[in-house]
């Protein structure tokens, strides 16, 4: 026999038939209307909130490093305070030796007598500079006798000052000093106290 079975084609067609109603019918046209907008929308506002978000950070992030340069600009300024404080109390340290002054303002004096009693003071500075120094010997020249010239550059300008020294000490009144000499001389001291850091400058 030809042709088909009506029962199977009857059931053939409905499945047919139910199939194009399930693919065509509104459900699927709803769903597929609709599907496309609430992907786009949860893109959507995935977009804004972490445009939102960015811009949140970014104002946090200009936030910390404006902080962060206001405390680094505060610890500068006092360690940059403090350092200043140090060089103050260094230079206060490193204040002009009060011997010294009073040496300068002999030798810079009109009176002849002083410019001898500079002398004599730096002297006794070179005396105590040995005593520090420990070296053998009891007088300023069994000291220098003793000193290590490698360590004391300034050997020779003490030599020669603490022997004129002795000169004006022996001969008082007697020994000639003018201005120019005296400067001289305590310019030899000058450069020993200045090897020892006694004297600044």
């Amino acid at each position: 026999m030809t042709g088909i079975d009506p029962l199977h084609s009857n059931s053939i067609v409905e499945i047919v038939k139910n199939a194009y109603s399930f693919f065509t019918g509104p459900g699927v046209h709803t769903f597929l209307s609709t599907a496309p907008y609430y992907i786009i929308n949860i893109f959507a506002r995935f977009v804004i909130f972490s445009l939102f978000f960015s811009v949140a950070m970014c104002i946090v992030t200009i936030f910390y490093f404006r902080r962060m340069k206001a405390i680094e600009k505060k610890i500068m300024d006092k360690v940059i305070l403090h350092d200043a404080s140090e060089k103050e109390n260094l230079k206060a340290d490193m204040a002009e030796n009060p011997k010294w002054v009073l040496i300068q303002s002999h030798i810079n004096s009109l009176d002849a007598n002083k410019w001898k009693l500079a002398i004599l003071e730096a002297d006794i500075m070179l005396a105590d500079l040995l005593e520090s120094l420990h070296l053998s010997g009891d007088t300023i020249a069994d000291k220098l006798k003793a000193v290590d010239t490698s360590d004391f550059h300034s050997i020779e300008e003490a030599w020669e000052g603490h022997k004129i020294r002795n000169a004006i000490a022996h001969q008082g009144s007697d020994f000639l000093l003018n201005e120019r000499e005296a400067k001289r001389v305590i310019g030899l001291y000058q450069k020993v106290f200045r090897e020892f850091e006694m004297i600044k400058g």
